[in-house]
């Protein structure tokens, strides 16, 4: 339960801090979906990695692996609220809310590729926290470390891809904002981050054709 309320608010605050660039209205909205996105990865990456345990016969019963997966969102949510200040600082002094539409693209990209870094770290940190408990109740016939880097691959694709479903996160300047868009299951992440967000950053918001 304590794991829960940990995620829940530092979550909540951070999603706040993700929207406010776009308008306090996607602040609420995010604040409100960044636990969805939170507690959604936790569930299912809790059950691949039972399965992927019993597959490695690493004798780990479910409620072991539930509970690590809770510490580990607890412990991303605690570096995600210490660094909430940071971030809205950085968003509220270096990011333009105004210009032409190549300017406001490429402070989009700007603010994302921050989150996403700031996302990635936390999140990783709270897997890797896990390591020493991993030693403690996985079988000596399966390795800690591999069982750590599956936790990291999982819960990254879990939650790039529930984030990218509950879009908008940071919010498009170009587009109103809304709860959650009609094309919410088209595309993917990865196509987004590659096709879009980074050649917007590199290309200062320009589209080349």
């Amino acid at each position: 339960m304590k794991n829960a309320l940990t995620v829940l608010a530092s979550t909540g605050v951070y999603g706040a801090v993700l929207g406010w660039w776009r308008s306090p209205l996607m602040a609420a909205y995010v604040a409100a979906k960044l636990p969805v996105v939170f507690f959604g990865a936790m569930l299912a990456v809790s059950a691949f990695c039972w399965v992927v345990s019993l597959a490695l016969d690493a004798d780990m019963r479910y409620r072991d692996v539930l509970s690590a997966a809770s510490d580990a969102m607890a412990t991303a949510g605690r570096m995600l609220l210490a660094a909430a200040p940071v971030v809205l600082f950085f968003v509220a002094t270096a990011a333009s809310d105004s210009g032409s539409r190549n300017e406001m693209r490429f402070a989009h990209s700007c603010i994302m590729l921050v989150h996403i870094a700031v996302l990635a770290c936390a999140g990783s940190f709270g897997v890797w926290r896990l390591h020493g408990r991993l030693l403690r109740h996985a079988s000596a016939r399966c390795g800690a470390r591999g069982l750590i880097a599956i936790w990291l691959a999982a819960f990254g694709v879990a939650g790039c891809q529930l984030g990218w479903m509950m879009r908008p996160i940071v919010g498009s300047p170009n587009i109103s904002v809304e709860f959650v868009r009609e094309d919410a299951l088209d595309s993917n992440f990865l196509e987004s981050l590659f096709g879009q967000i980074i050649p917007h950053f590199i290309n200062k918001g320009a589209v080349r054709k």
